[in-house]
């Protein structure tokens, strides 16, 4: 049979779709998006009266046209750019639903008809974030700076627009193509080592940054804008706008190219990531999110040696099943190194920051929580320990033991790397491999508390929606935070300590002993909770 036209049947679908909607649709509509605009204007009009009132304006102003904002600028787009291509591994911006893949799909329509409605509306959707974005950037901006604003808006607006536009039409010609999805996962890690380097790189990678790739370019416009250093700006926009277009009719040209098992994979994973997050499970959202891009590297067969037999040398059986665990997938190992790593050279780069000491205790517990996948796995199944002969609480404190080393390891790498560098002074080198693995055991086990105890329970999403609007997302934001609020707490008192030895060199020894016994108490209270535990549902 020949394929027909798909406009008659797109438009009978979305009349007999309409029918069957309820009437109070569209003023629901209303009603969201007004309330979504009127808060948002509240925000903007307070935010710039905010920080129109802040006493460091006048050195923030500074700190961005001297190159920070090129710096931090290239370092966001260059990230957007790599969630986006990252989510069209395993979703992007054409997704169907299973019954548009079962029976539209099936259909005798042209293919690239159907894929190019739904790939412009993505396009669109890409736009609008990135205009987002780019209103965001402009007020706080326009409240730091006080330049023009017409030539500041624009810059703001039509450079975001552009790259994300771009940024969608890359992330349907991944979506396409099993190879090019496979380049993006095993690049992601070189593009988040660029956009550290671009962030932390200095004057040098101020003047570099905005000639280094699209993600340059879109920021070369706003630089100028914002009364910073860029005279190639026009070049670096016309540049922009070719790659862009380029990209846009290759996508176009190329709709038809996918095939209906991948759109099909992807609506299942769709579907199950709807119910997921219907009911808070960020969980299985992730289960999800690396079954649909484990099928793209296949399953890695890695042999270990095992451990010796007998009562005595039992307990290494978890850490040489963990152990295995990360060979067998050796990302979780690699985004732990470039989270840990980048986190200290950061830190060793600008020590008296707060910003970045936060931001490297944040990167630190998301590498630990890389490394606890284990007990997680552990968690998900609890009955299946009780085969083993450790109670719960000790089976919690042997999947330790492999994450505590491997973190140890990237910092001990880190450290001796930033020394190297010349970022760390050879007489703090001692202390800082000393103290490495107890603020390594200290992140492990705040990852291991959340870790350990499950999904988010029925109950527990029936209790947050019995407290009302305010309490019930407290609520949960609590459960979901209660690893990087354990980090942040049981670190900030040895942070502080040893702040002080910036001011007292003299007295460093003294200080890490100080801090060293402060860890050592939030590590014991850690190590004492856990050992109370037992397994998720009460069992």
């Amino acid at each position: 049979m020949s394929a027909v036209s798909a406009r008659p049947a797109l438009g009978f679908l979305r009349e007999r779709r309409r029918a069957h909607q309820p009437a109070s649709r569209w003023s629901d509509r209303f009603t969201a998006a007004y309330t979504a605009a009127l808060y948002a204007v509240i925000g903007v009009l307070l935010g710039v009266r905010v920080l129109r009132q802040s006493p460091a304006r006048g050195e923030a102003a500074a700190w961005l046209s001297g190159g920070g904002l090129a710096r931090v600028a290239v370092a966001a787009l260059l990230l957007g750019l790599l969630a986006a291509l990252r989510y069209a591994t395993w979703q992007g911006p054409v997704v169907f639903s299973a019954p548009d893949v079962h029976f539209l799909l099936s259909a005798p329509l042209p293919r690239a008809e159907l894929v190019r409605a739904r790939l412009a509306r993505g396009l669109v959707l890409a736009a609008g974030l990135g205009a987002l974005l780019g209103l965001g950037a402009f007020v706080l901006l326009e409240a730091e700076l006080g330049v023009a604003a017409g030539p500041l808006l624009a810059a703001c607006v039509l450079g975001p627009v552009a790259f994300a536009v771009l940024a969608g039409a890359l992330g349907w010609l991944v979506e396409c193509s099993a190879a090019r999805a496979r380049l993006v996962l095993l690049a992601g890690p070189l593009l988040l080592v660029a956009a550290a380097a671009t962030a932390f790189g200095g004057a040098a990678a101020a003047r570099i940054a905005p000639w280094s790739g699209p993600w340059g370019w879109a920021a070369g416009p706003l630089v100028a804008a914002a009364k910073g250093h860029d005279p190639g700006w026009p070049l670096q926009a016309a540049l922009l706008a070719l790659l862009t277009l380029a990209a846009l009719l290759v996508a176009w040209r190329g709709a038809g190219a996918v095939t209906l098992e991948e759109l099909e994979r992807r609506a299942g994973t769709r579907s199950g990531l709807g119910a997921d997050l219907y009911v808070a499970d960020l969980r299985g959202a992730a289960l999800l999110r690396r079954e649909a891009t484990r099928g793209l590297f296949g399953t890695r067969r890695v042999r270990l040696r095992r451990p010796p037999a007998g009562r005595r040398w039992r307990f290494l059986v978890v850490a040489w099943r963990d152990a295995l665990s990360a060979l067998r997938a050796p990302g979780r190992f690699g985004w732990a190194l470039l989270l840990g790593g980048t986190s200290v050279l950061a830190v060793a780069v600008a020590p008296d920051r707060r910003v970045v000491l936060a931001a490297a205790v944040l990167a630190c517990y998301l590498a630990a929580a890389q490394l606890v996948e284990p007990l997680r796995v552990e968690a998900d199944q609890p009955d299946a320990s009780r085969q083993l002969p450790w109670r719960w609480s000790q089976l919690l404190l042997l999947h330790l033991l492999v994450p505590v080393l491997e973190l140890s390891v990237i910092g001990w790498a880190a450290l001796l790397l930033a020394l190297a560098a010349g970022l760390l002074p050879a007489a703090g080198l001692g202390v800082a491999l000393a103290g490495c693995p107890l603020g390594a055991a200290t992140l492990v086990c705040c990852a291991a508390v959340p870790a350990q105890r499950g999904r988010l329970e029925a109950d527990k999403m029936m209790t947050a929606m019995t407290m009302g609007e305010l309490g019930g997302p407290a609520y949960l934001l609590r459960w979901f935070a209660t690893g990087p609020l354990l980090a942040a707490i049981s670190l900030i008192v040895p942070i502080v300590i040893l702040e002080g030895a910036t001011r007292h060199p003299g007295r460093l020894v003294a200080l890490a002993v100080n801090a060293v016994v402060a860890l050592c108490l939030a590590l014991g209270a850690l190590l004492g909770w856990l050992r109370s535990r037992q397994p998720p549902g009460g069992g």
